[in-house]
């Protein structure tokens, strides 16, 4: 669990919150605490804003879960751009997942079809995506077959 805070900034547009990226574990649900947006989304090349639902969780699908689902269920690529006004506080879970210590797709949804993943330990996955993120890549990428 995490506690963001984005102060306002009046040079927005010379600041990014937080850079585009895509979460590396299962799921994520996160929590606007206020009404200020900044969450966006890309969807086919183009940036989309995630307005604030008081009360509502945004559930955003990570990278962990995309290889379970062999690409069914794609990570979201998104970002956050500071408010020129006003803070904003949100409140994220981050939730793994695997099977039986892997991280691989699922027999039961390759459906016929080859994986698009190779098998990696859960261990060694969490390790090697904290390495990506650091180095500004995506860790999700080397595990294409």
């Amino acid at each position: 669990m995490a506690i963001h805070y984005y102060p306002p900034c009046r040079h927005h547009e010379k600041v990014m919150g937080i850079t585009p990226h895509t979460d590396g574990l299962g799921l994520t649900l996160l929590l606007h605490v206020d009404d200020t947006p900044g969450l966006q989304i890309r969807k086919d090349g183009r940036w989309f804003p995630v307005q604030p639902l008081p009360g509502a969780f945004v559930v955003n699908v990570a990278d962990i879960l995309d290889v379970l689902t062999n690409g069914a269920y794609r990570s979201v690529e998104h970002r956050v751009l500071p408010d020129a006004e006003r803070g904003r506080t949100t409140v994220v879970i981050f939730q793994e997942a695997s099977v039986g210590g892997l991280v691989r797709p699922l027999q039961g949804l390759l459906k016929g079809g080859d994986a698009r993943y190779k098998s990696i330990e859960l261990e060694e996955y969490i390790k090697g995506n904290f390495k990506a993120l650091a180095d500004g890549t995506r860790f999700i990428e080397s595990l294409k077959i």
